[in-house]
């Protein structure tokens, strides 16, 4: 047992049995901030986590390879079918996603709030209203601007590459305390310095009387005349993944928090339909990187991997944030085996990369269940959302060359690497493909949309399922369109709102 009540695989010896007022599955950045407030506000308050409790002193005994491994969901490689499958990892660990991302912080755009308010129905979610929430999100979470002393040379030179073109940019905001730069915030921060939630909001969960079961995976979920009765499920051996025993929670209240996949993928698995709408409208910020060679020496490894940003076009949906991971995570991508690998390892340290996010306005995916009983997820990458990324390329080009790199690689197949200025034009006048990119995403939104226009949504303006008693979902499902920017500081920040919500309520939840 750890910090009090957080219950890992190896302080288990039977099965697990509890009857809290709230039962909240996923301790992510939606998971941990309600554990938090509703525990703060007097109530018995349970966390169950499928993924296991890590610490620095675990991440610094891994290699980046094996913290894929145990920090991230299929060892990050869970994928979104489409003409492109597109990899999508996720977090599974006490404190989510928020372990593993890295650390960018901004606030919910003005536009997306109106957004919401106009079209869904979204009620008392302006910018003017939210501003406390984000106030208070930030200051938990330690939310300031990455400095050039830990940027590192990656984002230095494509900094560089921006003012020479006179295109507006400038460092991130992160969750940190003293950061070292050590470039590891993807794989599990081994100095404590990304504040992630295991670091803050659970251990105040905790200190409050919330319990937390790591290595806890919820199953099936029992709903009686429109209220959930029972969750039923498994402790798990973090090693094997093998059931140790039987998990059983009886809540009065049920908070589903395991994110924008998992969370319409549970109920759907249970036959809990709800509306048309679960599992649709699922969003990911496409995203691709865009890799340089310079004579210079860079190290991109060494340095805040996403620490600077270049928001000219981000009105048109573009946004370029920086992106570098150590050798032998992008080693094996640039040229897996051969006399190819050996030749990129040498050019490894004279390497930048930044990468190309954009606002998935017009395309869309879902999540069902699969015939093998996993989540099979599905996109269409509308063309218009696709010239952009392609656009996005190209800015990140020019940026490149602009910093004096000798050449640079798209990621497209079928195009050589670009040796000037003057080749950024053939992805213009070349067709691009969709498959022929290499893409990932990062923030899976929308398949439980939220509003009060109730045909087109699954919850109301703070969460609760629309025609069931006590089941509020709160993650980054809930959001009824793509953000544009990352999403941790606005899952969180809605979180504390709707959490605050039901804890006002108290009396018609908990009588």
């Amino acid at each position: 047992m750890i910090n009090a009540m957080l219950y890992t695989y190896n302080d288990i010896t039977k099965d697990v049995v509890e009857s809290p007022d709230v039962c909240i599955i996923g301790s992510g950045a939606g998971g941990a901030v309600m554990a938090d407030v509703l525990s703060g506000a007097g109530l018995d308050v349970v966390v169950l986590e499928e993924g296991g409790y890590y610490t620095k002193d675990r991440y610094s005994a891994y290699k980046p390879a094996v913290a894929m491994k145990i920090l991230y969901r299929d060892y990050g490689a869970t994928v979104a079918f489409g003409k492109n499958p597109i990899i999508l990892p996720l977090g599974k660990a006490v404190g989510g996603t928020t372990v593993i991302n890295s650390g960018t912080c901004f606030r919910t755009p003005d536009s997306v709030l109106r957004d919401w308010a106009q079209r869904f129905g979204v009620q008392n979610a302006s910018t003017r209203e939210m501003e406390p929430f984000f106030e208070q999100v930030e200051k938990t979470i330690n939310v300031t601007r990455v400095s050039p002393e830990v940027l590192g040379k990656n984002g230095l030179v494509f900094k560089r590459g921006a003012d020479a073109l006179g295109m507006s940019n400038g460092m991130l905001m992160h969750n940190m305390i003293n950061c070292h730069g050590c470039g590891r915030c993807a794989f599990g921060c081994p100095h404590d310095a990304k504040q992630a939630v295991h670091l803050n909001f659970i251990p105040s969960a905790l200190e409050q009387g919330a319990r937390v079961y790591a290595n806890a995976r919820a199953e099936v979920i029992t709903l009686e005349a429109g209220r959930v009765t029972k969750i039923q499920g498994s402790i798990l051996n973090e090693q094997t993944g093998n059931r140790l025993f039987n998990l059983r929670v009886t809540p009065k209240l049920l908070v589903l928090a395991a994110g924008a996949i998992y969370s319409p993928y549970i109920l759907q698995k249970n036959s809990i339909r709800l509306n048309a709408e679960l599992g649709k409208n699922l969003t990911i910020h496409p995203a691709v990187r865009v890799t340089a060679l310079f004579d210079e020496i860079i190290q991109g490894y060494k340095g805040v991997p996403q620490g600077s940003y270049v928001d000219a076009y981000a009105s048109e949906g573009i946004m370029l944030e920086g992106i570098f991971v150590p050798p032998e995570i992008g080693l094996p991508v640039l040229a897996p085996i051969g006399k190819e690998n050996k030749e990129a390892a040498r050019r490894y340290d004279h390497l930048a990369a930044f990468g190309v996010m954009v606002s998935d306005k017009n395309s869309y995916g879902s999540v069902k269940v699969g015939i093998d009983k996993r989540p099979f997820i599905t996109y269409h990458f509308d063309p218009h959302d696709f010239k952009k990324l392609v656009k996005g390329i190209a800015l990140a080009a020019e940026i490149f060359f602009a910093a004096g790199a000798r050449t640079v690689n798209t990621g497209i197949f079928g195009f050589r690497e670009f040796t000037s200025p003057d080749d950024v034009a053939q992805l213009f006048t070349k067709k691009v493909p969709v498959t022929s990119v290499e893409m990932m995403a990062f923030h899976p939104l929308g398949t439980a949309r939220m509003g009060e226009v109730r045909d087109h949504t699954v919850v109301n303006s703070y969460g609760k399922v629309h025609g069931l008693d006590n089941l509020f979902i709160s993650d980054g499902s809930i959001f009824p369109t793509s953000l544009g920017v990352n999403p941790q500081v606005t899952i969180m920040s809605f979180a504390l709102r709707n959490a605050q919500y039901i804890a006002d309520h108290k009396g018609a939840f908990f009588a």
